[in-house]
């Protein structure tokens, strides 16, 4: 079928992070694993990895998302770069948003994570540029969470790969090759044919578009969407970074990025993406995002956070694309009915490395967690109707602080 001869091959389509970190975890658990990995773009990370805020939270409501949580967060820490434990914050100042905080602290504090409430006092002294803190505001504070900077863990992890053995390839993949319900390779736009034994895709937001093409693969919902990011002007002076902030209320969250702050909102209807391009983001939609974001930052901010209250709010302005599913959860295990197959897809930065990890284990037959594999699982929204679950999809949008990312 194939000019590549060992059918002992596994191909990862994508080199975002999800792709990236499980090339790597299979290279070092199996050194003489031959692995491929095939991105469209290999000299920029044009994915959704490459747009990430790459603030990261690990307490979740949901158990399966914060133990992936602390598993990524785990995994960080062993590289040299690109991840800080510079904490992060969530702000209220109604009565219903704080009793919402004590319940959130009571929460991590059984899940092992440490956290404590601020008052008005203690977050004056963080030299935050909030400028809605009174003594009716509280924040939890988060220390063990921190900050990513998502392409530089996305190249490490390459790198490291790369001198484990592992294949790179910039290509971009037409359609995916099954014969009696296996599957047997994938095809090139150019025409090219790869046999592999195993085939994982991590997609992110042109997994849909891609499976629409094989009619031997089940249908998943995953539903891309918009979503905007403003970054303020640069600063004048460097300064050590700051812990995220999180409006929980307000679907509003912002981030230090040392040398300037960013701030993005889910305070809009939800915008289904159905053009993609070649990378992770579409034009800046006028309409929905500028109300959005004078909300986001009217009365939120110090003038010296570096925000206009008016567009275009900032000096830079982006309108991301990412994937959300029915539950707000990834899609992640074997694709039922299609022998090695394998999904990794709709996974936040928050939770890659974990989720590499257990599809790491799944795919090598050894023991991992079946709870968290059942809760992924790309086959637990089997029987519903294609145009339901998109429906549910896109209002789990506006509910990302219900599960955090």
């Amino acid at each position: 079928m194939s000019n590549n001869t060992d059918q002992n091959l596994t191909i990862i389509i994508g080199a975002g992070i999800v792709g990236s970190s499980l090339a790597y975890f299979l290279s070092e658990s199996t050194p003489k694993a031959n692995i491929l990995v095939l991105d469209r773009s290999l000299s920029t990370i044009a994915g959704s990895t490459g747009y990430a805020p790459g603030f990261i939270g690990q307490y979740n409501e949901k158990s399966s998302l914060t133990k992936l949580a602390i598993e990524s967060v785990k995994e960080y820490a062993k590289l040299s770069t690109g991840f800080a434990r510079d904490g992060g914050l969530e702000i209220a100042s109604t009565n219903a948003g704080i009793e919402m905080l004590r319940m959130r602290l009571e929460a991590c504090k059984k899940a092992g994570l440490p956290a404590r409430l601020l008052d008005e006092k203690e977050m004056k002294a963080l030299g935050l540029p909030i400028a809605d803190v009174s003594s009716e505001t509280q924040a939890l504070l988060f220390s063990d969470d921190g900050v990513a900077e998502p392409k530089i863990l996305c190249s490490t992890y390459r790198d490291m790969a790369s001198s484990n053995g592992v294949s790179f390839k910039e290509a971009s993949v037409s359609n995916i090759a099954v014969e009696d319900n296996t599957i047997t390779g994938v095809i090139l736009e150019s025409g090219e044919i790869l046999a592999c034994q195993n085939l994982v895709l991590a997609t992110g937001i042109w997994t849909a578009s891609l499976l629409q093409k094989s009619s031997a693969i089940p249908f998943v919902p995953v539903v891309p969407v918009s979503h905007p990011y403003v970054y303020a002007k640069d600063r004048q002076h460097d300064v050590s970074t700051t812990p995220f902030m999180r409006w929980p209320e307000s679907h509003v969250y912002s981030r230090d990025h040392g040398s300037r702050y960013g701030v993005g909102t889910y305070d809009h209807a939800p915008q289904r993406v159905s053009s993609l391009g070649d990378t992770a983001t579409v034009p800046w939609s006028n309409e929905i995002f500028n109300p959005a974001m004078t909300r986001a930052i009217s009365g939120r901010f110090l003038p010296e956070a570096g925000f206009s209250q008016e567009a275009p709010f900032g000096a830079e302005k982006v309108a991301g694309v990412f994937s959300v599913t029915p539950d707000n959860m990834p899609l992640l295990g074997s694709v039922a009915g299609v022998n090695g197959l394998w999904m990794a897809v709709a996974v936040w930065v928050t939770h890659a490395a974990g989720c590499a990890r257990l599809l790491e284990k799944m795919m090598l037959g050894e023991v991992y967690d079946e709870e968290i594999a059942r809760d992924l699982d790309p086959a637990r929204f089997a029987g519903v109707n294609a145009d339901e679950l998109e429906q549910t999809a896109l209002k789990q949008y506006n509910d990302i602080y219900n599960t955090d990312h």
